[in-house]
């Protein structure tokens, strides 16, 4: 959608994740300068939103693209994503994740704009320093946000105990694409698990994420991923459940590769170069485990329902939102190895049970789809602030 006294995105080539990378704003001050023509001659100006993303092609870039594809079709609102956010002027700056807010805290058209910020995890305890750090420098600039954004209700308690007014938090879930995130069929499940070579007497555990630090080999565990606490799980179920299978995907999962090494449980790791193709990797499971003690998500959460494939999480992030224990998914508190390893062999051992919850899974997805939570997105977050700017 282009916009008069404004180029907004320069699209390119796509991403090494299958999205399109997201070029520089050309100039900025244009949608200042057309608003403040409008109002000259007696129309309204017309505020835009830009999300700003990462552009690595990860989770945060495709949480952008749903939220302003969707904006733009349904409410013929101009809606972008941008990596390039310093030139606006009188616009909607929705930071994707706090880093990107923290990289900018200092520019000057932080007075220009109405500025919003995801905040999808974080951590004032020492034990995760760089949370810790994150936590103290976004609570010393805070007040440059007129709205803070969380996909979770842990997060939002959260906020509101390190003082963030309430009034300023906006608690919004992430979204599925339920057409690329879907129930598979037998024929396509045999046929991922055939192509992948999985045994088919395998009971096949997927883990699809990055908990290693930076966007290497990985070696260094991220400890907020709990890398640790899933390959101590596997260990104990390999030495009950000899058929035990793990399916890796995602980048930087050097430490957890070693480990399933010096367990001896046979596990296979792909890097995919589109984010969707994860969708067919769900198709190759028998459950999936997420052991993490932080978390804004997960994706995997809403991944899984969407898919039928029966979860075990740790609550954090939008697990508990989501999940009630033995309805739809099963849910054990951070750290408590023998909870998470109980009910991944109650999974493992019950597909009457695997059934119960991916059936109810099923059910609670829907409401998740990016189409209605995009329309959230708007009604209650960016709909007031756009009136807001056209006064």
């Amino acid at each position: 959608m282009a916009a008069t006294g404004v180029m907004a995105l320069h699209l390119g080539k796509r991403s090494k994740l299958g999205l399109p990378k997201v070029g520089q704003l050309l100039y900025g001050g244009g949608v200042s300068l057309a608003q403040q023509g409008r109002k000259l001659v007696g129309y309204p100006a017309r505020p835009y939103l830009f999300y700003v993303i990462p552009g690595a092609g990860w989770v945060t870039d495709w949480v952008g693209h749903y939220i302003t594809q969707e904006i733009s079709r349904q409410f013929h609102g101009p809606a972008y994503t941008t990596t390039a956010p310093h030139l606006l002027s009188g616009q909607i700056v929705h930071f994707g994740e706090v880093g990107a807010f923290l990289a900018s805290r200092h520019k000057a058209f932080a007075r220009r704009n109405q500025l919003l910020c995801t905040y999808f995890h974080g951590s004032r305890d020492p034990q995760f320093e760089e949370l810790a750090r994150h936590a103290e420098l976004f609570l010393a600039h805070e007040s440059q946000l007129v709205k803070v954004v969380t996909a979770c209700t842990l997060m939002a308690l959260r906020l509101q105990e390190w003082g963030v007014s309430p009034g300023k938090i906006v608690c919004l879930p992430l979204g599925i694409d339920l057409k690329t995130f879907r129930l598979g069929n037998q024929v396509e499940r045999l046929a991922v698990r055939r192509q992948l070579a999985i045994p088919e007497t395998a009971f096949c555990v997927g883990s699809f994420q990055k908990d290693g630090v930076g966007w290497g080999d990985g070696l260094q565990p991220k400890w907020v991923k709990g890398p640790d606490i899933f390959l101590e799980v596997i260990a104990k179920l390999y030495a009950r459940y000899p058929n035990l299978y793990v399916l890796l995907t995602g980048p930087a999962r050097g430490y957890v590769k070693a480990g399933l090494e010096q367990i001896g449980v046979p596990y296979q790791s792909h890097l995919l170069n589109d984010y969707r193709a994860i969708a067919s990797m769900y198709n190759a499971l028998d459950a999936y485990l997420i052991s993490s003690r932080e978390e804004g998500g997960p994706k995997a959460v809403l991944e899984s329902l969407a898919t039928a494939v029966p979860l075990v999480s740790t609550r954090v992030g939008m697990a508990p939102d989501l999940i009630q224990h033995q309805f739809n998914g099963m849910l054990a508190d951070v750290d408590d190895v023998p909870a998470l390893t109980e009910q991944m062999s109650r999974l493992i051992e019950s597909p009457e049970l695997r059934r119960h919850l991916t059936t109810n899974g099923l059910q609670t997805i829907q409401a998740y789809d990016w189409p209605l939570i995009a329309a959230r997105y708007y009604h209650e977050l960016y709909e007031p602030l756009l009136k807001d700017l056209l006064r």
